[in-house]
């Protein structure tokens, strides 16, 4: 089974704007499959350092259901910095990350390896992760190289 996982996707700035419909494409896509929707905020600034509504938020402008997981991380490997998110999603039956977000701190570079180490597989969407400043991620042919898929949110389909 996949998880989704949404990151640093709170707020409303250029780059989430930038891949929010991809982002919103394959969120529908979980929705639908009533599959496991997971926001991530990592690293996550210290409580109301943020600016807006949704600043404390992990999910923000996508819109958080009650049966998303929402959680936070003080670094930018959200497996290092959540106790217990591996076992938590291996005892959910995940086998499988869908990750997208914005690349803070190269979060979801290091988020998507450390899945890769908990022996998950993971898809990285590629037209869905963009660096905070608004430009294209500098690595994602590194983390091909090092076994994550990279695909398109259009082409994205989330095992349930």
């Amino acid at each position: 089974m996949d998880a989704l996982m949404l990151m640093n996707t709170a707020g409303s700035g250029d780059a989430l704007s930038e891949i929010s419909a991809q982002l919103t494409e394959v969120l529908n896509r979980a929705r639908v499959a009533d599959g496991v929707v997971a926001y991530l905020r990592a690293p996550a600034p210290e409580a109301g350092a943020g600016s807006g509504a949704d600043a404390d938020s992990p999910a923000g402008g996508l819109g958080q259901t009650e049966d998303d997981l929402a959680l936070s991380s003080e670094v930018a490997d959200a497996f290092d910095g959540i106790d217990d998110l591996a076992a938590g999603l291996h005892d959910l039956a995940i086998d499988r990350l869908i990750i997208g977000g914005i690349d803070v701190d190269r979060s979801v570079y290091h988020t998507a390896m450390a899945g890769l180490a908990c022996n998950f597989d993971v898809v990285v969407l590629k037209d869905g992760v963009i660096a905070a400043d608004g430009q294209p991620v500098d690595w994602a042919d590194a983390a091909a190289g090092d076994g994550a898929v990279l695909s398109d949110a259009a082409q994205t389909w989330l095992r349930m």
